[in-house]
C-alpha cells in the first residue's frame, strides 16, 4: 500500500501515517484512532504517557532508545502533529 497523499487523506482512509523523527520510522495511527487515554494524558501534561499510548510499545522504545532529552521530546511532539495535521496547544 502506498503511503497517503496527506494526513487527512490517511484519517479518511483509517490509513497508518510514517512519521520519520531521529532517524527513526515510526508509523503513526490517525488521530481518530487514538483512545481517549491518550487525549486525556496529553491534557493533563503527561506528555510520556501520551507518546507511550499513541506509538505503542515497541515505537515508544524505539524513540526511548534515541535517548532523547526534553527539548528533544517537545520538538518530536511539535513534528509528530504536523505530521498528523493537527494543530499544537
Amino acid at each position: 500500500m502506498s503511503a497517503p497523499k496527506s494526513a487527512a487523506a490517511a484519517e479518511a482512509l483509517g490509513e497508518k501515517i510514517p512519521f520519520t523523527a531521529r532517524g527513526v520510522d515510526f508509523l503513526l495511527d490517525p488521530s481518530s484512532e487514538w483512545d481517549f487515554e491518550a487525549i486525556e494524558a496529553f491534557e493533563a501534561g503527561k506528555i510520556a504517557t501520551f507518546l507511550r499510548l499513541i506509538l505503542g510499545d515497541k515505537q515508544y522504545a524505539a524513540f526511548k532508545a534515541t535517548k532523547p532529552k526534553v527539548g528533544d521530546v517537545d520538538a518530536f511532539v511539535m513534528d509528530l502533529q504536523k505530521a498528523l495535521g493537527i494543530a499544537g496547544n
